[in-house]
């Protein structure tokens, strides 16, 4: 977080005013046994039908001092690198005529907050009374995914207990008539409770939280208003505007992303290849292979979880989250594959389970199922992601870097598979290394666009991710290209040259295929999350 140092004469008169204001109202007795200071500050009366609670802040009587920040911090029991409330800064003018606003922030109980939509345990609700939004620690298993949705940086993830948690308005002090923790702490009375019209909040979204660097409030509708009678300079900007630095790496999502996509697209190869070309010799290691990988990406995927015991969770919120459908249709892919491969390797099963249906062959009805059960997974996970509207993710190019992906390592596994049983004709060799390569000129392209792609060079979150990728990240950058293209491009026109030759050449060739592409998309993988650009309020760490 930008921290501000008030040096600066009119800052230390604007603190030394505020403070000797508020001891000497505490001298008179002004503020009594119950706070009836706060009362202005408050309203008298709980919201009626289509209203709730919000943050209103003066920005003319915010001078950076950070007493909102440590009475949150205290209130709530916070862990000592936590917060709830920060302060960020906007600056802009000129020389003669500089401005510099500081801007105190936290959860805006949006009128439909992310948060709630993206939980896949509803451990989010929006109190019908008040209007506050609230996260149930009890419930939360720690995927994080709301931290990624808020477009606000409110979520924070405590990794000692392994749950999010975050601002709730102090509401259970609003509800006994006393003022939450922040607007008791701030000396110049810069932050308000107000009651807000929910249906104006939506209808006039663009007033609310409006500052320079904030989101667009038409996403999730935030209800804090902030106000100044000052005018802001056309490029007034935050002062952390500039500033970029690499996310989180998300390891465990990285492998089980990677892993899906593979074990998919070999369920995918298997069955085009049995089907069109009669090649069901190559069936059960195919088949075994793509099994084995994909439970070892959703064994992965539940390292990410800060409480990994209460995975079952994760269905709950079906109806309204992208993550819980992701994994539902893994898990019923999962549930469907082990079945394909039991029947795959147990002739009596197969034949008991084929009388029950027409045609009396269940092996390719299990087949398709399997692939479309995988599909309809990688389809949720690219909409897990462009779900949360960050520009990086939120593109057409998200859904072919998926799917390329699957293309690509399935075809370099069952190729492997095909060399390796002795199954593979020269043709079908070179077949597949051209495939191989022209999935790969796709996934570059996809993946180079971010430094030309029209759409993407107009946004700015872009343009901050193209300098991580230069700067920062540029040796994960440089590996992923240095793997991608060895393993899509160079190797398989070099396997395409040698098709026919020795077998041990073209077996080894095949491995080295598929070893580069794998390793080429786990650092794409990487990069995907490294490389994005949250949104965030002006000071957001």
């Amino acid at each position: 977080m930008t921290q501000h140092v008030m040096n600066s004469p009119t800052d230390r008169r604007a603190l030394t005013a505020a403070i000797e204001r508020f001891s000497r109202k505490h001298d008179k007795g002004v503020f009594g046994p119950n706070q009836k200071k706060y009362e202005e500050l408050i309203p008298k009366t709980a919201p009626g039908p289509g209203k709730q609670y919000a943050f209103e802040v003066d920005l003319d009587k915010c001078t950076g001092c950070k007493a909102c920040v440590t009475a949150c911090h205290s209130e709530n029991g916070l862990d000592e690198d936590e917060t709830w409330r920060g302060v960020g800064l906007i600056q802009g003018g000129t020389d003669d005529n500089a401005v510099l606003q500081h801007v105190t922030t936290a959860c805006h109980h949006c009128a439909d907050p992310a948060c709630l939509s993206g939980c896949p345990t509803l451990a989010y609700t929006k109190d019908e009374e008040t209007g506050v939004v609230k996260h149930l620690d009890d419930q939360c298993f720690g995927c994080q995914y709301c931290i990624l949705k808020c477009p606000y940086d409110v979520p924070k993830y405590n990794e000692k207990r392994g749950i999010v948690h975050k601002c709730d308005m102090c509401v259970g002090r609003l509800k006994a008539g006393q003022a939450p923790a922040c607007v008791r702490a701030c000396p110049n009375g810069a932050i308000r409770i107000t009651v807000v019209d929910t249906a104006e909040v939506r209808q006039n979204s663009r007033e609310f939280v409006d500052v320079p660097g904030a989101p667009m409030s038409d996403y999730t509708y935030p209800t804090t208003k902030f106000k100044t009678a000052r005018r802001m300079p056309a490029d007034a900007r935050p002062a952390d505007d500039a500033a970029v630095k690499p996310e989180h790496s998300h390891l465990p999502l990285v492998v089980m992303l990677t892993l899906t996509q593979l074990s998919v697209g070999t369920f995918l190869y298997e069955w085009i290849a049995t089907t069109f070309f009669g090649a069901a010799v190559i069936r059960p290691v195919l088949v075994t292979t793509a099994l084995a990988v994909g439970l070892a990406a959703l064994g992965a995927s539940i390292l990410h979880l800060g409480r990994p015991q209460l995975f079952y969770r994760a269905v709950l919120g079906f109806r309204q989250s992208w993550l819980s459908r992701e994994i539902i249709a893994f898990a019923a892919f999962a549930h469907v594959a082990l079945l394909y491969a039991a029947c795959v390797h147990l002739p009596a099963l197969n034949q008991w389970l084929s009388g029950m249906i027409p045609g009396n062959d269940v092996l390719p009805v299990l087949s398709v199922a399997v692939v479309l059960l995988g599909m309809t997974g990688i389809l949720a996970s690219v909409m897990v992601y462009r779900d949360t509207r960050r520009p990086f993710w939120d593109h057409p190019l998200t859904n072919i870097k998926f799917f390329a992906t699957m293309g690509m390592l399935g075809s370099a596994t069952g190729l492997l598979v095909a060399v390796a049983g002795g199954h593979a004709v020269p043709g079908a060799v070179r077949g597949l290394a051209v495939l191989i390569s022209a999935v790969t000129v796709i996934k570059v392209v996809s993946e180079a666009a971010v430094f030309w792609l029209k759409d993407y060079a107009n946004r700015p979150m872009i343009a901050k991710t193209a300098v991580l990728l230069r700067g920062p990240l540029h040796k994960y950058w440089r590996a992923r290209w240095v793997c991608g293209l060895t393993g899509g491009i160079v190797l398989p026109l070099g396997l395409a040259s040698a098709a026919g030759s020795s077998p041990m050449a073209t077996g080894m060739l095949a491995a080295a295929i598929l070893l580069f592409c794998v390793a080429g998309e786990l650092a794409s993988r990487y990069l995907f999350f490294r490389a994005v650009v949250a949104y965030r309020m002006p000071g957001g760490s």
